[in-house]
């Protein structure tokens, strides 16, 4: 016959299982953080690389420049550059487009006024036009859109107190600065003679 022995005192465990719980919890709370911290510096960083894009992107693109001798000076007094959206480029709101013309005298710094008349402004300001010659939409407006062939109309003697007229020869540069993107520039020169024309093609 066996003898069976009572054991009555045994290790219950509480502090270990104390710990235990600890360590769980601390893992737990660890990784919910490192959970949300990853997810905003996700966030950041896809609305970084948007934005990177978008600076270092050109929107614009210039497709002919037409300069034109309007009052019969024997020099460029109205430039009109004909622009499109470069491929997968976004719109471009033209009211927030500034436009600065560069001679070897002045920089002009143009903003948008589509009610401006060629002659000299009296504000002492100085203003391009814009316009579309083709709209995709059917409906022209201030806004380049994919398909959209727009005209922006300078005027190089309209500076109040001094004339940025291009003469034979001479040499200018277009800087277009659209809301979002990189700035778009373009040097003309013109000719040596017009021949006669009152339009010459500066580019391309």
């Amino acid at each position: 016959m066996k003898n069976i022995q009572n054991d009555n005192s045994a290790d219950v465990g509480i502090g270990t299982l104390i710990i235990f719980i600890a360590m769980v919890l601390v893992a737990a709370v660890a990784a919910a953080v490192l959970i949300q911290t990853s997810g905003l510096l996700q966030q950041k960083a896809q609305s970084t690389g948007k934005e990177a894009t978008s600076e270092v992107s050109s929107n614009l693109k210039i497709v002919s420049v037409v300069g034109t001798d309007w009052n019969a000076s024997d020099a460029i007094d109205l430039l009109n550059i004909t622009v499109s959206l470069a491929a997968g480029g976004s719109d471009i709101d033209m009211a927030q487009t500034v436009v600065k013309y560069i001679d070897d005298r002045n920089t002009t710094t143009h903003s948008f006024n589509n009610t401006m008349s060629i002659s000299i402004p009296t504000d002492g300001a100085s203003y391009f036009k814009y316009s579309e010659l083709r709209s995709v939409s059917g409906n022209p407006n201030n806004v380049l859109s994919s398909g959209d062939l727009g005209i922006i109309t300078l005027y190089l003697n309209n500076t109040y107190g001094s004339s940025q007229e291009l003469a034979t020869r001479g040499k200018g540069k277009i800087m277009i600065l659209p809301e979002s993107g990189t700035a778009v520039i373009k040097d003309v020169v013109a000719p040596s003679t017009f021949g006669g024309k009152n339009e010459v093609q500066l580019f391309p």
